[in-house]
């Protein structure tokens, strides 16, 4: 599978909320840095941030408006989150989020706020 195909497979997974499939996608050695989660290191500490992300939200959808392999396996993503917290409360939040693939694996995930 092409890299570019592997991340937009995480973006497809994450809007169907499927964790089980997403932790998959990671390695021990993968990491994560997001301005509004902090950084993560291994899938573990990763899935301990990202579940409760998830949980806080009745529905989630990232709308990606350009994705493009900017350098190989690095795939950057345009995006706009739209989703609606468990208090009711609707977001709508613009970003960056660069996929760093290796080995068919998620190596690294970096999100910007626009």
């Amino acid at each position: 599978m092409k890299n570019i195909d592997i991340a937009k497979k995480y973006f497809d997974l994450s809007n169907k909320g499927d964790l089980n499939a997403i932790e998959g996608m990671f390695t021990d050695s993968s990491t994560y840095s997001s301005q509004n989660t902090g950084v993560f290191l291994g899938k573990n500490n990763i899935m301990s941030m990202m579940k409760p992300f998830f949980n806080s939200f009745n529905s989630l959808h990232w709308d990606v408006l350009n994705v493009e392999e900017v350098s190989d396996g690095v795939i950057l993503f345009d995006f706009i989150l739209h989703g609606e917290k468990t208090s009711g409360e609707k977001v709508s939040i613009q970003g960056l989020e660069y996929v760093i693939i290796f080995d068919q694996k998620i190596q690294h995930i970096e999100v910007r706020n626009k």
